[in-house]
């Protein structure tokens, strides 16, 4: 516990580290809290997973890498509650960040936490390859791990996807210069799918986390995917960090 406050400490002050380390660890149910440096205040659930999505955002840093450009266009597939979009949207004002997020629960709180900040754009839907409907097939995990599956039916409980060359026509953007992705193995169908050569080609870096430990073949795919598009590899904590060398094809 003392190495945990210590890091909110060394983030935020010693009496703004310590507040938000007890509220964020002992409260219990959906409070607010202000962070130096960001605008608004953000909703937090106690006792789920906002605790640690937060801890990793905003005092380990697992965003805080460096690509060696400053992206125009980022989008943050599975944004959860927003604390990734937030840490993008103050790191690089000047760029849109497009929100994905399907989960109804989660997206009230994105849409809070987001709204100060003109350049970021929720989207209540989920990333997938083609154009059809899904269903969470675990509501009743965690807010972090929502997983989705195809559903043949459509009704109040079904999700609508886009697909990424669907958000980047939709902001005119020419160019996705980092995609983020944390869609709880989503990502296979993301980069198994043929469609994916489209915006593939169009993306100078990615940061995720495969998921190969509940469906395997996660990074199988990532890897046959990027072959020979010229991505340099890297891992930052559970997630893997590609970052484009060579010039971007020709779409």
């Amino acid at each position: 516990m003392a190495s945990r406050l210590r890091r909110y400490i060394e983030a935020f002050g010693l009496i703004k580290g310590a507040e938000i380390y007890g509220k964020s660890k002992y409260g219990r149910r959906e409070f607010r809290l202000t962070i130096p440096g960001f605008r608004g205040t953000l909703l937090l659930r106690g006792k789920t997973s906002d605790r640690l999505t937060f801890q990793k955002i905003f005092v380990d840093g697992e965003y805080r890498f460096d690509l060696g450009y400053t992206p125009q266009t980022i989008l943050d597939g599975g944004a959860n509650v927003g604390y990734s979009s937030i840490f993008f949207a103050q790191r690089f004002p000047q760029a849109l960040i497009i929100a994905v997020e399907p989960e109804a629960t989660n997206f009230r709180l994105l849409c809070h936490n987001t709204a100060g900040y003109p350049n970021i754009r929720p989207v209540q839907k989920a990333l997938w390859p083609r154009r059809t409907h899904l269903a969470i097939e675990n509501v009743a995990g965690q807010p972090d791990a929502f997983r989705v599956t195809e559903c043949p039916t459509v009704d109040a409980c079904t999700i609508p996807t886009c697909t990424i060359d669907d958000l980047l026509r939709e902001a005119g953007a020419q160019q996705l210069d980092l995609l983020k992705l944390d869609v709880e193995g989503a990502e296979k169908e993301l980069f198994e799918d043929p469609g994916r050569e489209s915006w593939l080609a169009k993306t100078r870096a990615v940061i995720m986390e495969p998921h190969d430990w509940f469906k395997p073949g996660c990074t199988e795919a990532v890897e046959h995917a990027i072959a020979g598009r010229g991505f340099r590899r890297s891992q930052i904590g559970e997630n893997l960090l590609l970052i484009r060398e060579s010039p971007l094809r020709p779409v």
